[in-house]
């Protein structure tokens, strides 16, 4: 009975947690030299056991598994780690033709650095002195002034501040020189019109639509910037927000989530992944925190239970 027990195990296909470990030498070449590939690892290996959708995605067809890889490598080359505050694994589905067969979607695994995680690579390349970015709601003060003294004034309303109207991102370099760019709701919505997860970025749908604004005015902004090899990390992880577009798409784009958002419970993707040394972290679907931390399981973020994003509330 061991024996043919011990066969049928054998002839099973390795798992996505085995098929992950046999990567660690390719993900060890990309990673930089302070963050360990164990500790990368474990990591994505948390993310998997926090959201189901990860694995469903990665083992149901070929496509799933060689975009679960790409994803992870790519997080490894920007080292940022897949915590859910640097940078998140998310799923999407894709649609797929081929010839003389129905078109059919399927699952792909995505990997999206964090505003976080840009911020923390604008920090590292060594001309940036500072980055920031927000939204403003209807009921704070906002001024946006061009012209030859250009500036930005934003004070935040107290209580109730409003509907999101705009977002903003402003760069100082460390020669004293400033670039600003401001995008507003309509912008916002012009751009998420062609992306995988459009949904996300409508504060009607999206949980934390403000992430997903702040990046995009991070992109964008990022364009402005002078060149320099000494900004080369932070310029690629910003450019890996563009993996999340089909500039060929119209508007009126097909693509969705692999979950479109039905609100499901908050509870899985990410909470836990911020504490890469525990390796089986119980999920709870039905809590709203794990280990005192809020996620967003849609997006795979750790999300700030103080952030302005929490309220009711061209290309890039």
């Amino acid at each position: 009975m061991t024996t043919a027990l011990q066969k049928q195990a054998d002839n099973q296909p390795p798992t996505l947690r085995q098929r992950l470990n046999t990567m660690a030498p390719e993900f060890k070449k990309a990673l930089p030299g302070h963050i360990p590939v164990d500790r990368f690892i474990r990591t994505v290996q948390t993310a998997i056991q926090m959201n189901p959708d990860i694995d469903a995605a990665a083992t149901g067809t070929p496509g799933g598994m060689q975009s679960f890889f790409a994803a992870c490598t790519k997080a490894a080359t920007d080292g940022l780690i897949l915590d859910g505050r640097e940078a998140a694994l998310v799923t999407f589905n894709q649609k797929v033709s081929k010839k003389n067969e129905k078109d059919r979607w399927e699952p792909r695994v995505q990997y999206l650095p964090m505003v976080a995680g840009i911020m923390k690579k604008a920090r590292n390349s060594g001309e940036i002195s500072s980055i920031s970015a927000h939204v403003v709601y209807k009921n704070d003060k906002f001024e946006y002034v061009l012209g030859d003294d250009e500036k930005i004034s934003h004070a935040p309303a107290f209580g109730d501040r409003g509907e999101p109207i705009a977002v903003y991102a402003v760069v100082r370099l460390k020669d004293g020189s400033i670039q600003r760019e401001v995008m507003d709701r309509a912008a916002i919505m012009r751009i998420a019109g062609q992306s995988k997860n459009a949904w996300q970025y409508d504060p009607t749908k999206g949980k934390n639509y403000g992430e997903w604004w702040r990046k995009t005015v991070i992109r964008r902004v990022s364009k402005y910037l002078p060149s320099s090899s000494d900004r080369d990390e932070f310029m690629q992880a910003v450019s890996r927000i563009d993996d999340d577009f089909d500039f060929s798409q119209t508007i009126d784009h097909d693509d969705a989530p692999a979950e479109q958002p039905a609100r499901k419970k908050r509870g899985g993707a990410a909470a836990a992944l911020s504490k890469v040394a525990q390796d089986n972290v119980p999920a709870d679907d039905q809590s709203e925190t794990i280990d005192g931390e809020i996620i967003d399981q849609e997006t795979g973020e750790v999300l700030d239970a103080n952030s302005e994003e929490q309220q009711p509330g061209d290309d890039i």
